[in-house]
């Protein structure tokens, strides 16, 4: 869910997520962060998508990426064509350029993640997956990475190695 009044306690947990990131590393704040949970259902798009949101609030460049190449549900709460995306780029010899788009909340762009592969964990540890962040980190100021839950599947330990750091979610009282 979007959390478009800047007022709620919910924007405002936001902002709180938005501000420890930034301080959580001596020095320049990270430039990539996954976002992954421990389990199904526990909120990690929805985080992923408002912090990013609360990054462009402060003017900065952000590139959300849907790396939940099982389950990927970005495209649909940022209502964006998702027929071509990341498991395009990492499986074929193609231009990125054509596959991210802008969202309607302005600074922030989307990779989707494209068509469901059947090799996920193999193209999320490809050399084409480093050099994609590597290329991103030049173009945008933050880069948030949506990815699978922990618990069935090692893609988020993958991504967390490319990564500067990793937002955990967990749902309160489970």
């Amino acid at each position: 869910t979007l959390v478009m009044d800047n007022r709620s306690t919910a924007a405002e947990a936001y902002r709180a997520v938005r501000t420890s990131m930034l301080l959580s590393t001596a020095g320049n704040p990270p430039k990539t962060m996954l976002v992954t949970s421990g389990q199904p259902g526990e909120g990690k798009t929805t985080t992923a998508v408002n912090t990013a949101i609360s990054l462009t609030q402060l003017g900065a460049s952000v590139l959300l990426i849907d790396c939940d190449l099982r389950r990927p549900s970005l495209h649909k709460v940022l209502t964006v064509e998702h027929t071509r995306g990341l498991s395009t780029y990492l499986s074929r010899d193609i231009k990125l350029d054509g596959l991210i788009q802008k969202s309607t909340v302005p600074n922030l762009s989307v990779l989707p993640c494209g068509p469901l592969p059947p090799n996920p964990a193999e193209l999320i540890s490809s050399e084409r997956m480093k050099n994609l962040l590597r290329q991103m980190c030049e173009r945008y100021d933050h880069i948030l990475i949506d990815s699978p839950p922990l618990m069935n599947v090692t893609d988020p330990v993958i991504l967390s190695t490319m990564v500067d750091g990793v937002i955990l979610v967990i749902h309160g009282g489970k």
